[in-house]
């Protein structure tokens, strides 16, 4: 029997095969091997293996974590669930471990494809919701992220509007998506969030924090731009230094730095640092100097900004 479907087309060609069972197969479940209903649906499968029940099971995990939202997405997580709970149980394991130490941009990722796999189970639940919400927040401002920092502030405040649907009085949610007005330059949006968490706290720094937000929206002590513009500008200047256009790069973030707006409300030593790289093998070597210490005193330990500092001091070459 031919375990190819040709009426599908795997989203992974090379590592997956879509399978379709016929009418009436199961696979054994748990210890006691209860008998569960395949759907009778394309099944990914790993190349080169048969389709037993193990190689169901993981051909559904592996393509559902890298294809959160590939066709059949729910009937595959239900099947997780119903037939092969312990890879849901692993997925949650990692996603605790992930939350509990600082990550680089690719385990976010990973992390917000795990989330979306439980969504696809309990597309309901709230905190769920303010999780994918979150995590892509924290994704739009990591700074490998740039490039893409619009599209994951629009999808946090997609999930996040979604959650507040469910539980409107939820001051986080509220909170995030004042961040994510300001970045979008909806300031009076932001504002009128931030007024509503407000309104709920009780006196100290917090609340304190938030009313001075707002007071500063309603003097208009605000950026005429977008801040997403300019964040996605840095995106694109990494690009072009990593292509080696690096003039056109220095001027992008001369440009930004001379604004003094994203410095300011987006306080990044990685800025810094790869402003005083262009600078660098620009031959500026004052101003490259210049912006690696305004890197350190961001970041004391920032160790690739004193490297690029020893780099002056020692007359080595960029």
């Amino acid at each position: 029997m031919s375990t190819e479907n040709k009426e599908n087309i795997s989203l992974d060609p090379e590592r997956f095969l879509l399978w379709t069972p016929e009418e009436g197969r199961c696979v054994a479940s748990g210890a006691d091997h209860h008998p569960v209903s395949l759907p009778v649906i394309p099944l990914p499968i790993h190349r080169g293996n048969d389709p037993s029940d193990q190689s169901v099971g993981q051909g559904c995990y592996d393509y559902l974590r890298q294809f959160p939202d590939c066709p059949y997405n729910r009937e595959y997580a239900g099947l997780l669930r119903d037939a092969f709970p312990h890879f849901l149980a692993d997925l949650g394991a990692q996603i605790a471990m992930l939350e509990k130490k600082e990550v680089d941009a690719p385990y976010v990722r990973r992390k917000l494809s795990y989330l979306q796999i439980f969504a696809l189970l309990d597309p309901e639940n709230p905190r769920l919701l303010q999780g994918l919400g979150r995590t892509c927040y924290d994704l739009a401002l990591m700074f490998a992220e740039l490039q893409r920092c619009r599209y994951y502030l629009l999808k946090a405040m997609g999930y996040l509007q979604q959650s507040l649907k469910r539980n409107p009085r939820d001051p986080t949610g509220l909170n995030y998506l004042g961040q994510i007005d300001f970045f979008l330059g909806d300031y009076q949006a932001a504002a009128r969030r931030w007024q509503g968490v407000a309104a709920m706290l009780g006196e100290g720094e917090p609340r304190d924090a938030l009313l001075g937000k707002v007071a500063r929206i309603e003097s208009g002590a605000v950026p005429d731009h977008p801040l997403v513009d300019d964040l996605e500008a840095i995106g694109g200047a990494m690009e072009l230094f990593g292509a080696g256009e690096i003039s056109e790069a220095t001027t992008i973030l001369e440009r930004i730095e001379e604004k003094g707006i994203v410095p300011t409300e987006f306080s990044s030593p990685e800025f810094y640092y790869l402003l005083g790289m262009c600078r660098g093998k620009e031959g500026d070597l004052a101003g490259a100097f210049e912006a690696f210490e305004n890197a350190l005193a961001l970041t004391p330990d920032y160790e690739a900004a004193r490297e690029g500092k020893n780099r002056i001091l020692e007359g080595r070459s960029f």
